[in-house]
């Protein structure tokens, strides 16, 4: 019988399958009961696990397509399946890919590193051999913080950091989602400050107090903004975008209106203010060049005239 209680995670559920669909397909024709027996679980969670198999296929989800795979009187029948009939081959890139993504896994908040992940990765090293791509994901401070927050309903009052004015403020926050997008970690929680549903780079939160408050916790998907749909009040500005500052194009949400062979890039990026557009062209060291709109052409210049006034400013005084 399952050890816990409560609904099964997907991860429980896809994982179990894994290792017992295999173990099936030798069998043909088994019944509920001793399936059961076999993978210590309830004949009901092994019921829901085969209905969910027997769904399981590839476009268009015909029902030739479909697992065959159905009960029938307490009995669990297995018919012709071409997605297990031979053992699963991997070309080299497709277990480089495996191998990608099974190093990134392990890094993930609240991952299970279970023996099998683990085996699976020594085994696929074995076969690629020691040329490998070490993956490297961004661990902010307060990423377990968040993730724990969005599953247990928990309330945060954080100080957060805004490039744009290159201030900090105190919101106090409901996280909804947790979720990666080109490299960051973000989070879409609701925030007091503003009465509404917010997105916040975690790696600019600077600190985390959980209060004693808990909100329930909603089902929610974790999706990817469209992040220009809610940029009322900010300026898009089209740049060119040298080869050497593909990095910009790798970082920050923005859209590729153009992709050269040299590499370069033309696209359209949100800019919240000036001050945030400046400092993105200094850092550039002149590989971006805006295009439009025409008031923030100078924009590169006025910030570097800035700096070089403060800074002649301070060095006087020294």
């Amino acid at each position: 019988m399952s050890a816990k209680r409560g609904p099964r995670s997907s991860e429980v559920r896809v994982s179990g399958l894994l290792r017992m669909l295999p173990w099936l397909m030798k069998q043909e024709r088994v019944s509920v009961a001793k399936m059961a027996k076999q993978f210590s679980m309830s004949e009901s969670d092994l019921i829901e696990d085969i209905e969910m198999a027997s769904m399981c296929g590839v476009p268009p989800y015909t029902p030739f397509e479909l697992t065959d795979i159905y009960i029938d009187e307490g009995y669990i029948f297995v018919g012709a399946n071409k997605r297990f009939e031979r053992s699963l081959e991997l070309t080299a890139s497709e277990a480089f890919g495996l191998n990608l993504m099974a190093a990134a896994a392990k890094e993930l908040p609240g991952f299970s590193r279970g023996k099998d992940l683990k085996s699976a990765v020594k085994k696929l090293r074995k076969v690629l051999g020691d040329d490998l791509v070490d993956v490297d994901i961004e661990s902010p401070a307060f990423l377990s913080v968040v993730t724990d927050a969005a599953s247990s309903g928990q309330r945060l009052r954080i100080t957060y950091w805004t490039p744009a004015r290159n201030e900090e403020s105190e919101r106090t926050i409901t996280v909804r989602t947790v979720f990666v997008d080109r490299g960051h970690w973000y989070i879409r929680a609701d925030d007091d400050a503003s009465n509404d549903s917010r997105h916040f780079r975690v790696d600019r939160i600077r600190s985390v107090t959980a209060l004693d408050e808990f909100v329930e916790v909603s089902e929610t998907v974790a999706q990817v903004p469209v992040w220009f749909a809610d940029a009322s009040g900010s300026a898009v500005v089209t740049a060119e975008v040298t080869a050497s500052a593909a990095w910009v194009v790798e970082t920050y949400p923005c859209t590729v209106r153009e992709e050269r062979p040299d590499g370069s890039y033309l696209i359209d990026i949100v800019s919240n203010s000036e001050h945030w557009l400046g400092r993105l062209l200094l850092r550039a060291g002149g590989a971006i060049t805006v295009v439009s709109p025409s008031e923030m052409t100078s924009v590169q210049t006025r910030t570097a005239n800035a700096v070089l006034s403060r800074y002649g400013a301070n060095s006087s005084g020294t």
